[in-house]
């Protein structure tokens, strides 16, 4: 295993890739069920509001909420144009 691990910029990248993967796949499925965005986006909020994670943990996951929310937003429909 290369010692990737140990470069922050690396991490970062990674971290970043995860977190639009999660965000694109929750949208994604939120558009057939919109209700599992909501228990997901309710489930991380009260992950943050009940947890002892330190502060850029909840940050973290507070964004990644925001990425949810508004990755998923109802899309016009063609005919009411």
């Amino acid at each position: 295993m290369s010692d990737s691990h140990d470069n922050p910029d690396v991490l970062l990248r990674t971290a970043q890739a995860l977190e639009a993967a999660i965000a694109f796949s929750i949208a994604s499925i939120s558009i057939s069920l919109p209700d599992v965005k909501t228990e997901v986006v309710e489930s991380l909020r009260r992950n943050v509001a009940d947890s002892d994670n330190p502060t850029p943990t909840n940050d973290a996951i507070e964004h990644l909420v925001t990425l949810i929310e508004t990755a998923a937003k109802p899309a016009k429909s063609r005919n009411s144009e």
